[in-house]
């Protein structure tokens, strides 16, 4: 999963897209970049690490340009390093153009084995030089372009595309990724979550629609259409379960609000459960262990101190880094804790080392039953959407029962949030519960996953 951001048509453009990652500095951490752009000249800035480090540089505090865009990054399975940080920037007959993307091809092997027989050169492993390959060799009206690169794709993408002062935001015709509108003044915001926009002091429009490419010159939305016909909407149901901020709008509601949705309707799945306290796992599990207390009536209470300074544990790209970030994130505290019958909520489980140890903590603070409670269903297929689910083997609940899950983590019990609650609580009205994804937990795709489908996030 990854945040991109463009903005366009002020003198403000770099600082605002810098203060837009950071907002957005949840959905990556291993790599954060710009692109400016103005009086005909782009240049793009890259850094490992978090957006601070980006913006620290004096060479892009120096650089004009009233239009930018930007991206933070979270790898899968391409190689860790600055040479695959985004957005890529490339000159071709269109000019200078640069691309950020959030999401994952799944024919770019195919689609980069058939460039490569026509003479293209890749300087990246990540899926999104693609797009710059097939904008390169394309002519015609540059919207244009960049929708039959779009068309010749499949798989997940929402994409910023910056040439010149023109701003291109769009989504595929799935709508997996999110991809939000928004507008500051006189300048137009196009961004992977409203609170992105809103921080920065503008106002959400709406989403962009899958399958819609949305031009942007001059303060003005010169063009929208669509590249292909839609088709049924599947967006990542995981976002609000996991990813987008709690003050993110989706569907008409809050992030906060679904997620305390889910914890009502835990509650109800578990009705007639005794315990002492209901506490949650920083951050994702707040809302829905708050929701779980004010529908049970147990008393809600805050049982982990995390340490802000660490990241996200499950979007480190390598294990022996989620196992050291998780152990140092979260720190009990034993008055909370001692003696308790407790119920614990977190977001998931995907393998379930980090949570077994975990509940170790919680068991050596004093904790005296511990059910383990998680906001969504067991996750049993891995996402070739751009989320870090990479084989079945390594997915706990895919090898093993909820039985067997429970004794592995070594809990009084175990309860998974029922699939058809977490759509209701996802869903504001009847109208938006058929437009999930939810192959993570179905095991059963959207979009044909051939056999050497490729998982990248962009």
């Amino acid at each position: 999963m990854c945040g991109i951001i463009g903005v366009e048509n002020t003198q403000d453009a770099a600082t605002l897209v810098a203060a837009g990652l950071m907002t957005l500095q949840h959905r990556g951490e291993e790599s954060a970049g710009i692109t400016i752009s103005g009086n005909a000249n782009m240049k793009t800035f890259r850094s490992m690490g978090l957006v601070s480090r980006l913006v620290n540089a004096d060479a892009l505090n120096k650089h004009d340009g009233t239009a930018a865009i930007g991206h933070v990054r979270y790898t899968t399975s391409a190689k860790s390093s600055l040479i695959n940080a985004q957005p890529f920037q490339i000159e071709c007959i269109h000019g200078q153009v640069a691309v950020a993307h959030n999401g994952n091809l799944t024919n770019f092997i195919k689609l980069r084995d058939t460039l490569l027989k026509k003479g293209a050169i890749f300087n990246h492993t990540s899926d999104t030089e693609i797009f710059l390959h097939l904008i390169a060799m394309s002519k015609g009206n540059f919207p244009n372009v960049v929708a039959k690169s779009m068309s010749l794709v499949e798989g997940a993408f929402s994409l910023v595309v910056l040439r010149d002062k023109t701003l291109i935001g769009a989504r595929d015709v799935n709508g997996f990724r999110p991809l939000v509108l928004g507008k500051l003044g006189n300048s137009y915001i196009v961004a992977s979550e409203s609170a992105a926009v809103e921080v920065l002091g503008g106002k959400y429009i709406r989403d962009i629609k899958p399958g819609e490419i949305v031009v942007i010159e001059d303060g003005k939305i010169i063009k929208s259409f669509f590249y292909k016909k839609p088709k049924k909407q599947h967006t990542c149901i995981f976002e609000q379960v996991y990813f987008s901020r709690p003050d993110s709008v989706a569907f008409g509601q809050s992030v906060k609000a679904a997620r305390m949705k889910m914890g009502q309707f835990l509650a109800r799945q578990m009705k007639g459960i005794k315990a002492d306290i209901v506490m949650p796992v920083p951050d994702t599990g707040y809302y829905a262990a708050l929701g779980f207390s004010r529908e049970s009536g147990i008393l809600f209470e805050q049982g982990f101190v995390r340490n802000h300074y660490l990241g996200r544990s499950f979007i480190k790209p390598a294990q022996n880094m989620r196992d050291m970030t998780a152990k140092l994130k979260l720190r009990p505290i034993k008055e909370v804790i001692d003696g308790k019958e407790i119920i614990v909520i977190d977001d998931s489980v995907v393998r379930g080392t980090t949570s077994r140890r975990m509940i170790n903590v919680l068991k050596e603070a004093g904790a005296k039953k511990i059910h383990f409670v998680l906001s969504c269903p067991p996750i049993i297929g891995p996402c070739y959407y751009g989320i870090d689910t990479p084989l079945k083997e390594h997915l706990i609940a895919a090898t093993q029962s909820v039985e067997e899950i429970r004794k592995y983590l070594g809990v009084e019990s175990l309860t998974f949030l029922e699939l058809k609650n977490l759509v209701n609580s996802c869903c504001p009205s009847q109208t938006c519960k058929s437009v999930f994804c939810t192959a993570c937990f179905t095991d059963k795709y959207p979009t044909r996953i051939s056999k050497d489908a490729y998982k990248e996030c962009g």
